[in-house]
């Protein structure tokens, strides 16, 4: 029964590769996610890191404003893999200048929960896909979104953001954060209200010392 559902999935996959053939978030091209070259000319931050948040890009890079487009909202998972790639090549090294003792025993990254609507409506949570492909072990059993709240994207105003996202984790496994320390991971950062509120939560619980890494700086 699972072999014939593989199978099928195997199918169906080649077959809406066929119809809708991939192409590149930045050039275009086809049968790649993101070519080479895109990812390489992504813009490099204005700010590489300020209060423990790493980013690997500006949001206003096209390509990368692009790929986060189709990562979120056209369920576009291909992308997953270059993209934590470069997260990967531009904030782990400026990571381990501050802190040489970066390794899986030291630290651990949890993403950015999705509340339980949003990952059914979604399927896929895209900062826990990224996190899985980082050299450092993932834990997304720990913290949990709690709290359905209109996207931050939809909310200009940071003191509303702030007020918005307050109270919507929750910490469970607390065990699990025992003598760890924690480096969040999401896709972007805009006001700073979301990975703040994280951090409290995470901080809360006796996680040790809390950092950040997104995607992209907004």
């Amino acid at each position: 029964m699972l072999k014939d559902y593989k199978i099928f999935k195997d199918f169906f996959r080649a077959l809406l590769e066929f119809i809708f053939p991939q192409k590149c978030a930045g050039c275009g091209i086809e049968k790649v996610a993101l070519c080479l070259a895109c990812l390489k000319s992504i813009e490099m931050p204005d700010v590489a890191e300020a209060n423990g948040i790493y980013a690997a890009s500006n949001y206003r890079d096209r390509t990368v404003k692009n790929a986060i487009r189709l990562l979120k909202y056209k369920k576009g998972r291909c992308l997953v893999k270059p993209l934590a790639e470069l997260i990967k090549e531009r904030c782990l090294p400026k990571i381990m200048e501050t802190y040489p003792d970066l390794n899986a025993e030291n630290f651990i990254t949890i993403p950015i929960p999705l509340s339980a609507g949003k990952l059914r409506e979604r399927g896929f949570n895209q900062a826990a896909e990224m996190a899985k492909l980082l050299p450092l072990p993932t834990n997304n059993k720990i913290l949990f979104k709690i709290k359905e709240t209109p996207s931050q994207v939809s909310v200009k105003d940071r003191n509303k953001r702030l007020k918005n996202i307050e109270g919507s984790f929750m910490v469970k496994n607390v065990d699990a954060l025992k003598g760890k320390n924690i480096i969040i991971i999401d896709d972007v950062l805009t006001t700073g209200a979301t990975i703040k509120e994280a951090k409290k939560a995470l901080k809360a619980a006796s996680a040790r010392k809390v950092l950040a890494i997104v995607l992209a700086r907004g």
